[in-house]
């Protein structure tokens, strides 16, 4: 390798099948990488892959073309960006020289994770009983990953399960051979106490300080054990210490905050008149969560009724309705892909409606490396344009009745802030935004059956939103209520 000069070494794309076989070798199967549905509940948005099988397979790549020809006596990463199901992930080699390799992965440009790999002396050349260290670990994984606050993570220690020898073989053969496959499994395991056990459900894993080397002599084979060595409160941090056959050292992880919840009906009973809504029968597309979730419950409280859509959260749909329900109001459920044509999917929505409510969406945050990414721009295009568009004009076009025949179809489209503030990395978003105020405009110019109100969003609390540090966000209530009211006394009221 030329000093100074980077060096591209290989390129993949994780589909459901490798993060299955993953999944299944290390027992890591946090939601996060392995639910849809769960995942749109955190703020990546959509299944992302898991950081170690990223690292491994950079390893193992370097590994097969010769950059990495020796044992490592230590690896130190920092796991920078998710990396998403389907991204073409890329491997540049940074520098070799004699006692340190550096390398990052990138995704559209932009370093998803960075790695040195130290060779030479580690502090960790020397045998060591297993048995006066830890037991053997753990013979099957966890079901479902623990689910622990910042308290109970000070007190947590125990056994990973560990990958076996042979499913490491199959998945990265020359790096096994190089370090041993039981190194390999360790490595491995280093997800599964992240992901599964500590923090376990609402973990992201920061970076990692490993050395390796240990030599067994107790004759336990592939054990890894674990203890939080610390927790910092203030950044929902923890430092955990590992150590087991041949590696020993730290994982930083980030406690992400859980999925936001909305208020309750009793909670929203008090801050809606009970009648208010009494003539609003909505259809809310995006309803099983989030604003849509709130909507329809500011509805119900005020007297009106709601039909919410939903197109992976079914069962959060139904406990949207059952608690709607159980407070005596009316609701009912749909579902609704805005990628798929309206008509055939507006077939079982039951009823002449009086409002529309859009708040479909997509993954917010992705990884870039240039300003603006077409790719990117399209998939917004198609969940906050396109989709809006040809609902509308199949509410009000088609020879259905869709709509009640009293007035126009009085339509919600939130834009954001965002198009005014432009905050950085979300140059696509502020675009499609500031498209759909202009789309708005002209539908109730150019569509006499339609009255459209859009409001500019100030950043509420959502999943997508909800930082691992909490910040000042204003009461979606607050910024919710006004809107219905607005919509219930203007409707019918061509603008």
């Amino acid at each position: 390798m030329i000093e100074g000069i980077e060096m591209r070494i290989d390129e993949r794309i994780v589909g459901d099948e490798g993060q299955e076989r993953f999944a299944a070798a290390t027992g890591d199967r946090n939601p996060i990488h392995m639910d849809a549905v769960q995942a749109r509940r955190t703020q990546a948005g959509l299944p992302v892959v898991h950081g170690m099988h990223t690292l491994l397979w950079a390893l193992e790549t370097l590994t097969t073309e010769d950059h990495i020809v020796r044992c490592p006596t230590r690896i130190k990463v920092k796991f920078l960006k998710w990396v998403y199901l389907g991204d073409m992930a890329e491997i540049i080699l940074v520098s070799s020289v004699e006692s340190i390799l550096r390398f990052r992965v990138e995704v559209a440009g932009m370093s998803t994770l960075s790695a040195e790999i130290h060779f030479g002396a580690s502090s960790a050349d020397q045998q060591i009983e297993l048995e006066d260290i830890h037991s053997r670990s753990a013979q099957t994984p966890l079901e479902a990953p623990r689910n622990l606050d910042l308290a109970e993570l000070e007190k947590i220690s125990g056994n990973a399960f560990v990958a076996t020898k042979q499913d490491m073989r199959q998945m990265f053969p020359d790096l096994c051979d190089l370090v041993e496959a039981r190194t390999v499994a360790e490595l491995a395991a280093c997800s599964y106490v992240v992901g599964m056990e500590a923090p376990g459900l609402y973990s992201t894993f920061s970076k990692l300080d490993l050395e390796i080397g240990l030599t067994p002599t107790g004759g336990a084979g592939e054990s890894l054990s674990f203890n939080v060595a610390r927790v910092d409160e203030r950044f929902r941090k923890a430092q955990i210490h590992v150590i087991g056959s041949n590696i020993d050292g730290f994982l930083d992880t980030f406690v992400r905050t859980p999925p936001v919840e909305q208020a309750t009906m009793p909670e929203l009973a008090s801050r809606v008149r009970p009648e208010e809504f009494a003539d609003m029968r909505a259809l809310i597309i995006g309803g099983s969560r989030g604003l849509g979730e709130l909507t329809a419950k500011l509805i119900g409280a005020g007297g009106g009724s709601s039909t919410i859509t939903y197109t992976l959260g079914k069962l959060e749909a139904g406990k949207v309705i059952d608690q709607i329900r159980s407070a005596g109001k009316q609701i009912e459920m749909l579902p609704y892909d805005v990628r798929k044509p309206a008509a055939s999917q507006l077939s079982l929505l039951n009823g002449p409606i009086t409002h529309l409510f859009y708040f479909a969406t997509n993954a917010i945050f992705r990884p870039k490396g240039e300003v603006m990414s077409s790719s990117i721009l399209a998939d917004f295009s198609v969940f906050y344009i396109q989709g809006f568009y040809d609902l509308c004009k199949e509410l009000v076009g088609s020879e259905k009745t869709y709509v009640s025949a009293k007035a126009p179809l009085a339509v919600y489209y939130p834009s954001s802030i965002a198009v005014e503030e432009r905050p950085a990395g979300m140059t696509e978003y502020s675009m499609i935004k500031a498209a759909g105020e202009i789309l708005c405009d002209d539908m109730n110019q150019h569509m006499p059956g339609l009255h459209i109100i859009t409001t500019r969003l100030p950043r509420l609390r959502t999943d997508q939103t909800a930082g691992v540090l909490p910040e000042r966000e204003q009461d979606p209530v607050d910024i919710l209520l006004p809107i219905l009211r607005k919509l219930s006394s203007s409707a019918g009221v061509k603008a």
